[in-house]
């Protein structure tokens, strides 16, 4: 009978390895032919975004609902704070050796043989269906008929990939709208940049400001030293706020700062932010396809 010492001491049936993030991404895809649901468009797409700086409509859309992505130029998908922070925090540190390239043995054995032409998968139709105008913004609104499936794209950009959308016409004009704004931008971040109070009158101390969303407060302090942030029963919080400028963008500020310090920031305001993005969504304007 072995004893516990002598179970832990039992060496790993597989040796320990060192991977790139490129080869958890070939390894996950390999995963998927022996198991469909072994990896998620969430975890593809965050090591396609890490790896390759590119991710399919699908693993985009998966990764901005997670708040994993954010749009950047009104257009280019990247990865958000949120993301960068978790690749940063579960890695052993950064990789100096030499890096395999993307091509492995189960990437070489799926290719086509010699005189073989690979059979291009169809492309799903897109039929334009409406213009939706949500806060002086047009999205075209597009749909898969063969599946009964809702896209959506900036209008003005026809380059743009289409992006499918979960919500569908039965369930009105509103919810896609909302759903949209869940999907173009940060909505917990919008929503307490526009609903916060900067209490001016209010003397903190030196370099000190108070904020208030609704009875929620928090202190930011900003000198020479550094941003920091301070919530009732918290101490001093330091973040980097390297990224904005303090004279144009204090409120930016105040809400990254608030963001960084309290990690359910988000789980706390999600169900105010639901009901401010459906306000706005049911002040969307739509035009049927056939007028424009």
């Amino acid at each position: 009978m072995q004893t516990t010492s002598e179970t832990a001491a039992r060496p790993s049936a597989v040796p320990h390895r060192f991977y790139t993030t490129s080869d958890l991404l070939d390894l996950v895809i390999a995963l998927r032919e022996y198991d469909p649901s072994a990896a998620s468009h969430t975890l593809v797409g965050l090591l396609r975004l890490a790896s390759e700086g590119k991710a399919t409509p699908s693993e985009q859309t998966a990764l901005r609902i997670a708040g994993l992505a954010d749009l950047e130029g009104g257009r280019d998908v990247v990865l958000s704070q949120i993301a960068l922070d978790l690749l940063h925090d579960f890695s052993t540190g950064e990789y100096e050796g030499k890096a395999r390239p993307r091509r492995t043995r189960h990437m070489e054995e799926a290719k086509p043989s010699a005189g073989m032409v690979e059979e291009e998968k169809p492309k799903a139709e897109i039929e334009p269906v409406a213009k939706l105008c949500i806060g002086g913004t047009n999205y075209m609104i597009g749909e898969m008929s063969d599946i009964n499936v809702l896209v959506f794209r900036l209008d003005a950009d026809n380059t743009a990939e289409w992006v499918q959308l979960k919500n569908s016409v039965e369930e009105g004009w509103s919810s896609v709208a909302a759903e949209i704004i869940s999907l173009t931008r940060d909505p917990v971040f919008e929503y307490i940049r526009m609903h916060m109070i900067h209490r001016r009158h209010v003397n903190a101390g030196p370099d000190i400001m108070l904020f208030d969303l609704y009875g929620y407060e928090w202190f930011l302090r900003m000198n020479d030293e550094g941003c920091a942030v301070r919530i009732e029963g918290m101490d001093w919080t330091p973040v980097d706020v390297s990224g904005f400028d303090p004279e144009t963008e204090l409120g930016k500020i105040a809400v990254t700062a608030l963001m960084e310090a309290v990690p359910d920031t988000r789980e706390s305001f999600a169900e105010d932010t639901q009901s401010w993005a459906r306000r706005i969504a049911a002040g969307a304007s739509i035009m049927p396809a056939f007028t424009i």
